[in-house]
Parts: C-alpha cells; structure tokens; sequence
C-alpha cells in the first residue's frame, strides 16, 4: 500500500467516524426533547415509524385548514408535547417553556413535505427546531420561527411580506404603491417598517438557476420612510454570495455608526434576535429537493444567519 493509498484511507476512516459522532449526538435527546426523521417513504417519531410520508406529510395541503386532527403525524406531536408539559405540572415546574425538537429529512425529500413536517411540529408547540439534511448531521441550523404582532398592523405586514414570493422573478423592484394596489390596505401600517426583511429564493431557468434576493433598502437609510422592495437576480452563484457579503458589511456599517448604551445595545440584540437583519427568509417551490436547498442553508448558516421558511 503508497503512501497516498494509506493516507486516503486514513482521511475517509477519520470523516466516517467524525460523521457517525455527529450523527449520535444530533440523535441523543434531552429530556423534554423529540426526533422527527422524514425520509422519502415514511417518517417516525423517536425512532418509531408512523406513517407514509406521501400521505401523511407530501400531500397533506391543509396545513391551515381544519383538518388537522386527521393528521397522524399531528396527533402523535401534540401527544408528545402534552404529556411533557402534564409531567411538568406534576413536578411542580413551569409547562409552558419553549418545546425542542429535532427534524432530520433526507435530501430526496420535497421542500414541500418539509414544510409540512416543520409546520406540523410548530403547531403543537415545538418552538426550537434545530434541523439537519441528509448525511450532514455537522451543519445542523436552527429555525427561526416567524414572529408575529397580532395587532392589525402586524397582520398587514405579514401579508405584505408575502406578496414578494408571488413576484419574484424578473422584478427589479415592488413598490409600495403597486403592493398597496394588489393587496395591501392600510399603507399607515408600513410606511414606518424598518426592518431589512433578507429574502432567499432560486428559480430553475433554460439557462440553468437564477438567484434572487430581496430586501428593504431604506434600512441603510436613516429617515426614510418604506417604499416597497428591491429584488437582485444572479445567475452566478458567486455573484450571490458576494452580494451577500456585501449586505453583511452594509448592516455592520450601520450598526456600528449608531451611538449605544449599555440599554440599548441590549434592546437592538432582543429585537435582532427575533427579526434583524441576521434573519433571512427562505422562499422555494414545493418540488424543488431539500439537496439542492442544503447548499444554501450551509453557506448562510456559516454567516450565522438565522432562519425562517415559506411557500413560493
């Protein structure tokens, strides 16, 4: 055996092993914790198979609907969540702390059916997910679940914020005015929003992908009031990731120019924490692979990006 043999065999036994190591430690579960494994025929609940994923998970579309109790994948979440918060109450301990929970999906699988999977888990109550895809249990990401003011302001700018996925492609910019047209009925509701709102999504084309990303740009500008939405397409992932950098350095800039006290540096951290500027929405069409997201999701978890989801 060469030398060079010996030291590729060496190298692949060492990146088997540190695989498995990340692998168990993905799956060794803390008190209070659950696994959801999806992969593209069934699905199972720590470590005990449920159902198929093609009925329960894939075409399960009445995620908002009222048919959620016929849900097997569901039902057996809820389950799980109460019976920790009944066993807490019992202790003597608080029942409504945050619920954690693991998802792992193959990489096969449809954004769409993990969408669902992911839903499915918050609406019972799991609000900390940390995910992985495929055979990378290393670069494990966290979701960031979206975070809604319940007010009727909040609610027009959660459909405001939505309307960007209907018009992504071939769109340099959404205008507050043409927003206001479609469907945005209270432009008072808007016009102060400051946040940068970092969109995410790729579309496939004749000449292969195009990505495209969308933001508020009157975040960089003091006093400005909202607008609409800017929207940058690529068709070079490199051009993307520079992009993305340069964003990065936009908002360290700006953060850095604002005089802090101790208070407010404390308040802009809570408030970055649940929608800053280190949050990025991730937009794709339900047949697009999770291996072909798995990418991205590695590469902005690396710039420490936290994470939300949606439908285009």
């Amino acid at each position: 055996m060469s030398r060079l043999t010996a030291y590729i065999l060496f190298l692949s036994l060492f990146l088997l092993a540190a695989c498995d190591s990340a692998k168990k430690e993905f799956e060794t579960l803390k008190e209070g914790e659950i696994l959801i494994d999806v992969n593209t025929e069934e699905y199972s609940l720590n470590g005990n198979v449920i159902g198929k994923t093609a009925t329960d998970i894939s075409a399960f579309d009445d995620i908002f609907g009222g048919l959620l109790d016929d849900n097997p994948l569901h039902n057996k979440l809820c389950d799980s969540r109460a019976t920790f918060q009944e066993e807490a109450l019992r202790r003597g301990e608080p029942a409504d702390v945050a619920g954690f929970a693991k998802l792992h999906v193959d990489d096969n699988l449809s954004y769409g059916a993990f969408y669902n999977a992911f839903a499915l888990t918050v609406f019972c109550g799991y609000s900390v997910l940390n995910i992985a895809i495929g055979a990378n249990y290393k670069d494990v990401f966290q979701l960031s679940l979206p975070t809604v003011d319940y007010m009727w302001c909040g609610f027009v700018i959660q459909q405001m914020k939505g309307l960007r996925y209907k018009y992504l492609r071939n769109r340099q910019r959404l205008s507050l005015a043409e927003m206001s047209e479609i469907d945005v009925k209270d432009r008072g509701c808007v016009e102060n929003h400051e946040t940068l709102d970092l969109l995410l999504s790729f579309y496939r084309t004749d000449d292969g992908i195009a990505y495209v990303v969308s933001l508020n740009e009157a975040y960089f500008s003091k006093g400005s009031r909202f607008d609409g939405y800017n929207f940058y397409t690529f068709n070079d992932e490199n051009d993307l990731w520079k992009f993305i950098e340069d964003v990065r350095s936009r908002v360290e800039r700006q953060t850095e120019k604002k005089p802090e006290t101790k208070q407010d540096r404390v308040l802009r951290l809570l408030i970055d924490a649940l929608d800053g500027p280190n949050k990025i929405t991730l937009v794709f069409e339900k047949d697009v692979l999770m291996k072909d997201i798995a990418p991205i999701v590695k590469k902005l978890n690396t710039y420490g990006y936290r994470f939300a989801f949606d439908l285009d």
